[in-house]
């Protein structure tokens, strides 16, 4: 299978969950949503092309660093003033990430990577994830072939199955950040056929970041021989 490979390197990026709301949370890496919608902002496509991706592309992260987490205060307006909210204003908690590189994986029909490759080489729209002013850099664009493989071993956030048995292996260099393997869910599709959309095909997934996870029974996977890394593409 034909597969776009690149890496993703930001400085302040955070990728909120969408079950908080006071205090947001973030996922360790970007979510499949999420790398779909910066893909369709530098291909200069729209809200319509974006949900039309979705169904077309399948796309793999790896974690390879974060420096750390963090917790960002911000203020914003509020519609309706309460006592708690003076002025109209309220406070604002977002856990943020520092220092992030991810290696993204995309796999779609041979048309469309060449148009993701000549869009990630030269971005019709500033790259960024997250929100508007989370940039991140592009770098190390290449088109490589992947083959499916049953593997017990997996370098990607992978997705989980009930009665599933996985054992984290460190493989950060000295001194690097770990982020112990957690179970989170997220959504894979959106219904854009109602007001707001509304998130559909929800999944569990396992993310980590300076490991890998040893699996108690082989998963099919897709190899890239180049890094040797097993990858699930979601």
């Amino acid at each position: 299978m034909k597969v776009v490979r690149f890496t993703l390197e930001g400085s302040m990026n955070s990728f909120r969950i969408p079950q908080t709301s006071v205090y947001q949370l973030t996922y360790l890496a970007p979510t499949k949503t999420q790398i779909v919608g910066m893909l369709s902002s530098i291909m200069g496509k729209d809200e319509t092309d974006y949900y039309d991706l979705l169904r077309k592309l399948n796309v793999g992260i790896i974690p390879k660093t974060i420096d750390s987490l963090f917790t960002d205060y911000w203020t914003f307006r509020k519609l309706k003033s309460s006592k708690r909210a003076k002025g109209g204003r309220a406070v604002l908690r977002r856990e943020k990430l520092y220092k992030t590189i991810y290696i993204i994986y995309v796999a779609a029909e041979d048309t469309l990577i060449s148009e993701i490759v000549n869009s990630l080489k030269i971005p019709k729209r500033i790259p960024s994830l997250g929100l508007d002013d989370e940039l991140v850099l592009i770098k190390n664009v290449k088109e490589i072939k992947m083959e499916k493989e049953e593997k017990n071993v997996v370098h990607s956030i992978f997705r989980f199955e009930e009665g599933m048995v996985f054992i984290p292996k460190i493989s950060a260099i000295l001194g690097m950040q770990i982020f112990p393997p957690r179970i989170v869910t997220t959504n894979l599709e959106f219904d854009n056929n109602v007001i707001p959309r509304k998130p559909i095909n929800f999944v569990q997934i396992v993310e980590f970041a300076g490991m890998y996870c040893e699996l108690g029974s082989e998963k099919i996977l897709y190899v890239d021989q180049e890094e040797n890394c097993n990858v699930d593409m979601l």
